[in-house]
């Protein structure tokens, strides 16, 4: 199956790795109103691409397009509805999650950690892995969060990894 929704989400997460090779994120992380409109900007590249996989699920199971009061409210919540699929996907769901608090962290707070995984916790799970393991990063209440062109190339790799296997399922 390669319908509309697959070739947006091709498009967008290729689109997006081509930025991560840029060489805007071989610079440190800008201060002041530059810092804060790399923020947003990416936490809206990463909403975009959950938006891509939203859909993608939405034109699999033959749904109605997007609709704004789902059942599902978030993308990892309609994951699960995919069970038929054929994979374990709790790390997928987990890691889904972090992503959407770390467009939250980006897009509201300039990426600035201001909320934890858990109420009265002490760290926030980001959507992709530390360096040089596959265990995802954490950051401590009150640390900026860094979104390297490497993040965001690996988390590209994630969403198109899953959209090639929700079709082939």
């Amino acid at each position: 199956m390669s319908g509309p929704a697959y070739d947006t989400m091709r498009r967008g997460t290729r689109f997006l790795a081509a930025i991560a090779a840029g060489t805007a994120f071989g610079t440190p992380w800008p201060t002041g109103h530059g810092g804060r409109v790399r923020a947003l900007y990416l936490g809206n590249c990463l909403r975009e691409l959950d938006r891509f996989l939203h859909v993608l699920m939405d034109e699999i199971a033959g749904g109605e397009p997007i609709r704004p009061l789902s059942l599902h409210h978030t993308t990892a919540n309609k994951l699960g509805g995919h069970a038929h699929a054929r994979w374990d996907m709790a790390a997928d769901q987990a890691r889904l999650n972090a992503l959407c608090r770390s467009r939250t962290c980006l897009f509201h707070h300039d990426g600035w950690v201001r909320r934890p995984d858990l109420p009265r916790g002490r760290w926030m799970t980001a959507g992709w892995p530390a360096p040089a393991s596959t265990t995802l990063r954490r950051y401590a209440v009150g640390e900026h969060l860094h979104l390297s062109g490497a993040d965001l190339a690996d988390t590209c790799a994630f969403y198109q990894h899953l959209a090639d296997r929700l079709v082939r399922a």
